[in-house]
């Protein structure tokens, strides 16, 4: 899998790496943060719809939202992409949950990309842990477990023993880690560890979503991610083509003496992670327009309106929505001054935007928050899930 990283980047990548980073940096700025908070769990669901998307997972949003409600298609293949969609967003949650309590958590670690193969197949039913063969027959997945066979991904023969495999993953985690790397040498293992991993190809079944699983752990692990406020996998599906082709391209050998010393092309490898951050850069700009407050602002109110107009919630409801994009969140205490009304009425108008879902509420009695729904953000952020 060498080189690993471009030997000398080009000025052009270096410039792509600089502003990935202060983008990123910048992205949601003037934004409650608990408004971020609620964007960062929407996103949730946009990362599922296009990771599965994918692989060929025709599922929409609001299929997505039915599933997080416990409403299952009665359709089996329906209700198959619906548990996908289900797996995916659960490993998310656990992932950064992991990051944020494992500071020296290491991404690039065999254990770690394991995790997240083990994570995915044992949160799909049993009967979904089978992958295809190019024959067509179908064979288990053990969740977690390397393949022990040599597989052909389009024109690469990847490796054949688990014994390879382990070693090649030994030296990715060695020469890739975020630890290892210093600045915009991080942004190019970002890009970089995303092919290799994938040309490692470790396991039998699940390695597209094991690797955008991993790229969104290591992007959050070197800063540019944390927030989690765009998704590179985003341009990946609406970019298919090219995304394709440059994963591709990266496989091959040296095309002469002067392309590198590994196996594997350099001059493809940095064409490869010009067109990654390129796609991460895009996928910030398209969210730093999305969330420049006063536009925000505007498409809220024009969504809230359109929630009155049809009397999914009524005037007041409106008053404590309109609350909550600039203040975060709205306790139950201060819904009777906001609407003027007493504390009876208060209550109706908290169960209206609840059951409207509107709003949500991380408790009982909890303070009540924004809900970002397939309906809202269709107007909040249009052509995200398109």
């Amino acid at each position: 899998m060498f080189p690993v990283l471009p030997s000398t980047a080009p000025p052009e990548l270096e410039q792509l790496a600089l502003d990935v980073a202060s983008s990123s940096a910048a992205l949601g700025r003037g934004c409650h943060p608990l408004i971020l908070d609620e964007i960062a769990r929407f996103m949730e669901k946009i990362n599922s719809y296009y990771t599965n998307a994918m692989e060929g997972n025709p599922s929409k949003l609001k299929d997505i939202e039915a599933a997080l409600n416990k409403k299952l298609s009665k359709d089996p293949a329906a209700r198959n992409y619906q548990f996908e969609h289900l797996a995916h967003i659960r490993v998310q949650e656990a992932m950064f949950e992991r990051l944020r309590r494992e500071p020296g958590l290491r991404v690039c670690s065999e254990g770690f990309v394991r995790w997240l193969h083990e994570r995915f197949y044992l949160l799909l039913p049993e009967a979904m842990r089978f992958a295809k063969t190019e024959s067509g027959a179908l064979v288990p997945v053990v969740p977690g477990e390397l393949r022990d066979r040599g597989i052909t991904v389009g024109r690469h023969d990847a490796l054949e023993t688990r014994a390879a495999i382990r070693d090649h993953l030994a030296r990715f985690e060695e020469f890739l880690s975020p630890e290892a790397l210093a600045g915009t040498r991080r942004l190019f293992g970002l890009a970089s560890s995303h092919h290799r991993l994938l040309w490692i190809h470790p396991f039998s079944d699940g390695n597209g979503r094991v690797a955008r699983l991993f790229t969104s752990a290591y992007a959050s692990r070197i800063g540019v991610g944390e927030g989690r406020l765009w998704s590179v996998t985003r341009a990946f599906a609406r970019n298919r083509a090219d995304y394709d082709a440059h994963l591709a391209n990266a496989d091959l050998p040296p095309r002469n003496s002067l392309d590198g010393r590994g196996p594997l092309s350099e001059e493809n490898l940095v064409e490869f992670c010009s067109f990654f951050l390129r796609s991460c850069l895009e996928q910030i700009r398209y969210m730093d327009s999305a969330l420049t407050l006063a536009d925000l602002e505007r498409r809220y109110r024009r969504h809230v309106d359109a929630l009155v107009r049809e009397k999914v919630v009524s005037k007041s409801g409106a008053k404590v929505l309109a609350r909550l994009l600039t203040q975060g969140e709205v306790s139950r205490a201060e819904v009777p001054s906001i609407c003027a009304v007493k504390a009876r009425r208060a209550s109706l108008i908290i169960k209206e935007l609840l059951d409207a879902r509107a709003a949500r509420s991380e408790t009982a009695y909890g303070a009540l928050r924004l809900n970002i729904t397939a309906d809202m953000a269709a107007v909040l952020f249009p052509d995200l899930a398109r």
